[in-house]
């Protein structure tokens, strides 16, 4: 190889002159080598073909005319669908996944005219790249045959005349959402009922989407649609397409209650692909992440950058403000309004946008042009489920190099993949996702789609439920939504309908509220209470979205989180403030006012939790630790919120603002002085730029779900005062036990708390920095030994908090769980039944009623035990950092955590460390 060394392992630049692209690219990149970590590079793979002869030939000869041949996967797809069996096809993105259903499409109609296709995609964006593909194939069959397959979409945002005209010219296939299917299809199933009747295939792309709670709705979404076909006398075929999971057949077959054929094993060829990691070291994460940007940006290359968060997209874009490669960068996220989205999608098409800060909003096959790079912002939340994905969108043509970048932050599974980035390699090379979670027994959502399925129906055969539905039923019987009668003539138990479902819930969440961020205009408010009917609001609400009305929609969840009352809001780099809310039934309108999209300001929810014990179900018991796997219910109490940032005092003036019209009803406090902040007198929070707003009363957010819970034995309590010993000889070694135990009897993290919230332990090292300076002594190992002596009087709980958030932080490690769908409490003393006064650590299913995730957790538990006494060992930060210990989801604000403790509990459980330790 030739080429100037570029300071990284095994990499040079300009050292594959072959491939001028990334090469520029690589260039670009040259005065960030130093932020350069590791770079891989994944050779190109040749295809594998193979010969299929259609039921006409006219087909075969649209395959030449196309210019196609067949992959050796997709062959083997045809020959299984064309045996009458049903299909789930797994492999990887831009594989030919879709040809497969096309072709069988053009064929099949050939053969009978009259049959109809059903094409289900999780979103409306990839309909429009699918229907476009769709026409320029049938364009060309038309011209083979003189026949053409009418095809047409049906989504929400079709217009009700369009809906109507389509229902008159019964086209052949139908490209449309589970949410219109949910909404539309099955509810008004008469006038679609020769789509139904005449179904040949049902496509389902993209099967991986349906995980947790979309997932739960949409396995009783195909149950309702399956009932009604049988009632028809249809037995479509299913074609299920999917990423590379690991067990398709089994998943698929729990979502349809069918029979599969599975075919895996990519044959298609792949480009060249990098991987580069980035880890910030003369830049911190935001400068690089900028610099990464630019440089894109300047070489013109289009470039999707994930986040984890909305909120990560719209702090970049506001670090970018004053960039040359602003104009040329937007957000994009699936909050947006719908017209919104497509304006920034045929921008970014076209080349006027050239950067997207994104969520998963971008991970599905959106049809956004050429893309030859992705970088994602740390590793994503549920391990590297979400990595395959995004990754696979870069270089999508076997002819085109593809970038794949990750800029590592101070996060626990960043810092897991750097240390083992050939398992990354290894990972990413194999593409397989491992667990898909679905919880096909959850309550809420069972109840509401056997309500919905009965208001369709009419009357369902007791025999056709199974043992768990008809538990559910039995509930409807007793909230007197349906009965329970003996046919006379067929003797047989029949569920009949008493009181039909009028309004159906998102598909998305499993609770059935939607809040809608709205702008601060009193008309707005005047015209929603007019609305008489629920037609009309959701009309109206339609109205407000295409003009540019509403901001943002979000769940519940996103709302106790994020848009309380005077809580900040950023959307496009625009900075919002959450004021009154207009609730319309299961709707809900927060009304917001625009500020200065300069100010740098955040907020932050403060909330305590309360877990209950509902249903113990599994257990088991690992180094004298009980897990126990059961259902839960978790009480949310938020309190009201931190403000925080260089322009907080700005900021709290509006609060007064907002408090003075009645709309905010809480007190604000400068914690460093503790003085109520009245009118005018925001001056005094200048110097710290925090402050903190306690609601009168607090808001409520209460759920059941499933979790998993681990009760220690009680011998672990001695770790608080072996960290006090241990510390405290420090200070004798040092000739200071005197000041040190004076500054440990007169801080109290317990009573500083209710004061200064987020930094408290701020707090407490400076006034422990101040009085060592007072006495003329600089030593920092004094410091830090008077601090964790301070720690230790939090006993136990900060261990097991540090503990919690740890297991949380590694999970997706073996589970490919979003840990931001998890949470978590601890108790150092619990208080209820069965295990009052224990230490217990509680991880739980943030979706209400359960998704799936739980049982994953538990079985993979004593994994996770192992792995967070190493994970935690091998961090090197001495006090717990956002690595190993510190969660931005944490709302006591990353306060009560010890991580030495957290490790000497592990050691007395793990390795049978330190004298006295009993099992339980």
């Amino acid at each position: 190889m030739r080429g100037g060394a570029s300071g990284i392992p095994g990499v040079r630049f300009l050292a594959f002159p072959r491939y001028q692209l990334f090469m520029s690219l690589f260039e670009t990149f040259k005065p960030l080598k130093s932020e350069i970590a590791r770079v891989h590079v994944f050779p190109p793979k040749e295809g594998e073909f193979g010969e299929f002869r259609f039921d006409n030939p006219e087909v075969n000869e649209l395959l030449e005319e196309l210019g196609f041949s067949l992959y050796h996967h997709q062959v083997e797809a045809l020959k299984s669908l064309y045996t009458g069996k049903n299909i789930v096809v797994t492999t990887p993105t831009a594989s030919g996944k879709s040809e497969i259903f096309r072709l069988a499409i053009f064929d099949s109609y050939l053969s009978n005219p009259r049959a109809t296709y059903l094409l289900i995609y999780p979103t409306r964006a990839l309909i429009n790249n699918q229907l476009e593909k769709f026409s320029i194939q049938n364009l060309v069959f038309y011209r083979l045959t003189g026949k053409h397959v009418s095809a047409r979409v049906l989504t929400g945002d079709v217009p009700w005349e369009e809906r109507k005209t389509l229902i008159r010219e019964r086209p052949r296939v139908i490209f449309t959402t589970p949410d219109m299917l949910h909404y539309n299809i099955l509810r008004r199933w008469r006038d679609y009922e020769w789509l139904l009747r005449n179904l040949r295939y049902l496509v389902v792309d993209e099967l991986h989407v349906y995980r947790g709670v979309f997932g739960s709705n949409f396995a009783y979404l195909f149950r309702r649609l399956d009932f009604r076909l049988r009632k028809l006398g249809a037995r479509p075929q299913i074609i299920a397409l999917s990423a590379t999971l690991r067990n398709p057949r089994d998943f698929a077959e729990k979502l349809f209650r069918k029979e599969f054929g599975a075919i895996s094993g990519a044959t298609n060829p792949f480009p060249r692909r990098y991987l580069v990691l980035f880890e910030p070291k003369n830049l911190d994460e935001r400068q690089l992440l900028r610099a990464v940007v630019e440089r894109l940006t300047w070489e013109k290359v289009k470039t999707l950058v994930f986040f984890d968060s909305r909120r990560g997209t719209e702090k970049l874009l506001r670090f970018l403000l004053g960039s040359t490669a602003f104009s040329k960068v937007t957000t994009y996220k699936g909050t947006l309004p719908r017209n919104v989205r497509w304006e920034i999608e045929r921008d970014f098409k076209d080349g006027k946008l050239l950067v997207l800060l994104t969520t998963n909003a971008l991970e599905l096959g959106i049809d956004i042009g050429d893309l030859d790079a992705v970088v994602n912002y740390g590793i994503p939340p549920d391990g590297l489920f979400s990595l395959i994905q995004r990754f696979g969108r870069a270089g999508r043509s076997a002819d085109r190099e593809a970038l794949n970048a990750i800029v590592l932050r101070k996060n626990g599974l960043d810092y897991y993949y750097r240390e083992h980035f050939d398992e990354l390699v290894e990972r990413l090379g194999r593409g397989i996702i491992e667990y898909m979670p679905v919880n096909l027994e959850n309550d809420r959502i069972a109840e509401k789609h056997l309500h919905y399925l009965l208001t369709e129906l009419g009357i369902v055969d007791w025999d056709e439920l199974d043992e768990f539905e008809r538990k559910v039923v039995e509930r409807l019987v007793i909230e007197r939504k349906s009965d329970l009668k003996r046919n006379p003539l067929t003797g047989k138990l029949e569920v009949r309908l008493r009181k039909p479902a009028f309004s159906y819930s998102s598909l998305r969440t499993a609770s059935d509220e939607t809040f809608f961020l709205v702008k601060d205009e009193p008309w707005i408010r005047d015209r929603l209470i007019e609305k008489s009917s629920l037609r009309e609001l959701l009309n109206f609400t339609n109205w407000l979205k295409l003009k540019g009305y509403i901001i943002e929609e979000v769940d519940s969840n996103e709302y106790h989180r994020s848009l309380l009352p005077g809580m900040a809001y950023f959307s496009r780099g625009e900075l919002y403030m959450a004021m009154d809310r207009l609730s319309l039934g299961k709707f809900h309108f927060v009304f917001a006012r625009q500020l200065n999209r300069f100010w740098r300001v955040e907020t932050f929810a403060a909330k305590r939790e309360e877990v209950e014990i509902l249903e113990r179900g599994e257990k088991k018991t690992y180094r004298g630790v009980e897990i126990h796997l059961g259902r839960l219910r978790v009480r949310h109490v938020y309190t009201g919120f931190a403000v925080k940032g260089a322009d907080t005092g700005n900021y709290v003036e509006e609060l007064l603002k907002l408090k003075e019209s009645g709309i905010l009803r809480a007190e604000i406090y400068s914690p460093m002085t503790g003085e109520r902040v009245d009118e005018g007198d925001y001056s005094i929070l200048n110097w710290e730029k925090f402050a903190k707003v306690e609601f009168e009363e607090p808001h409520v957010r209460e759920f059941e779900t499933e979790g998993i819970w681990l009760v220690f034995p009680d011998s672990i309590r001695e770790a608080a005062s072996e960290e006090f010993k241990e510390f405290f000889d420090v200070a004798v070694e040092k000739g200071s036990e005197d000041l040190a135990f004076t500054l440990y009897s007169d801080l109290d993290r317990r009573k500083l708390f209710p004061l200064y919230l987020g930094t408290t332990t701020h707090v407490i090292r400076k006034t422990i920095g101040d009085a060592l300076q007072r006495l003329g002594i600089s030593d920092e190992e004094l410091a830090f030994a008077i601090k964790k002596m301070v720690d230790s009087k939090d006993g136990i709980g900060s261990a097991l908090h540090a503990i919690e958030h740890n297991m949380i932080k590694i999970a997706p490690i073996f589970t490919y769980i979003d840990s931001r769908e998890l949470g978590g409490y601890s108790y150092a003393s619990f208080p209820g039944l069965p295990h009052a006064g224990r230490p217990v650590v509680f991880i739980y299913d943030g979706n209400e009623g359960g998704s799936g995730l739980v049982p994953i957790i538990y079985g993979n538990a004593e994994k996770l035990m192992e792995k967070s006494l190493e994970h935690l060992r091998s961090c090197p930060c001495k006090d717990g950092c956002p690595v190993c210990t510190l969660s931005p989801k944490c709302g006591t604000f990353n306060e009560f955590l010890d991580k030495w403790t957290a490790i000497r509990v592990w050691e007395k459980v793990l390795e049978n460390k330190g004298e006295g330790f009993k099992g339980c």
